[in-house]
């Protein structure tokens, strides 16, 4: 979700309080592709699983960014590389990752750790590429 003022929402960084079984906020790890971040994003887009709409936005995050940031507010916070197999229709994902480690989604906790993290967006790219 992107802000009024077009600033990546920290909602987004939040696990979800509908679904009890999350562990983690999903992301991936652009430079798992040895390439230039124009063909890592046409990657990401290719192998991504979830439906996204066309106004939709992928937010860049620097890691380190994040973790120092965060830890000072949340010790148990984690980036953990999380590749996913061949499922289906969906091929391998060597790139996928998540953010562990996060307080219950429906917490005022949560919501800071979520801002938090939203201010280290250094970059949003369109999730769907335009021709």
């Amino acid at each position: 979700m992107i802000q009024e003022d077009g600033t990546a929402n920290g909602a987004d960084f939040r696990l979800r309080p509908n679904r009890p079984d999350e562990t983690g906020v999903s992301v991936n790890w652009l430079e798992a592709f040895d390439t230039d971040k124009a063909q890592q994003l046409a990657e990401v887009r290719r192998l991504y699983r979830l439906t996204v709409r066309r106004t939709g936005r992928f937010a860049e995050l620097n890691i380190g960014a994040v973790r120092e940031k965060v830890t000072e507010e949340l010790a148990t916070l984690r980036i953990v590389h999380d590749p996913l197999e061949a499922d289906g229709d969906f091929e391998a994902d060597h790139s996928h990752a998540e953010i562990d480690g996060l307080p219950p989604g429906d917490s005022p906790e949560a919501d800071m750790i979520g801002d938090m993290i939203a201010e280290c967006v250094i970059n949003m790219h369109p999730a769907i590429e335009e021709p």
